[in-house]
């Protein structure tokens, strides 16, 4: 049969479904949320979630939104939202993959020095 792809077989890789840090593998990680004091934690290890990002993660994900409808409810673009939502994301990634601490920032002041 000329012309015809050739069938890709799918291979199971050895590293799937292994957690694997420099100290070896880990059995369970909790992610428990705290009011720790910000001095037990150096501060390029946090990954800092602000609200906007939050209520983004939680229209789409927990209340099943689409975009569309995400975005209009709080009365934004859906450019403009789906930016705020793919950057809640990536940090909740970053933090999930490298096993670093995640602060939620409610406050104005955190929120001014991120616009400008």
């Amino acid at each position: 049969m000329e012309g015809c792809p050739r069938r890709r077989r799918w291979r199971r890789s050895k590293w799937r479904n292994q957690a694997t840090t420099g100290s070896g593998n880990l059995e369970e990680i909790f992610f428990i949320p705290t009011s720790a004091p910000a001095s037990i934690f150096r501060p390029e290890e946090v990954v800092e979630l602000y609200p906007e990002e939050l209520l983004a993660l939680k229209l789409v994900y927990a209340e099943d939104l689409e975009v569309d409808e995400a975005a209009a409810r709080l009365g934004l673009s859906k450019a403009t939202f789906w930016r705020i939502l793919d950057s809640g994301r990536k940090k909740m990634v970053t933090a999930i993959l490298q096993l670093r601490p995640i602060k939620i920032v409610f406050s104005e002041k955190a929120s001014m020095e991120k616009t400008e």
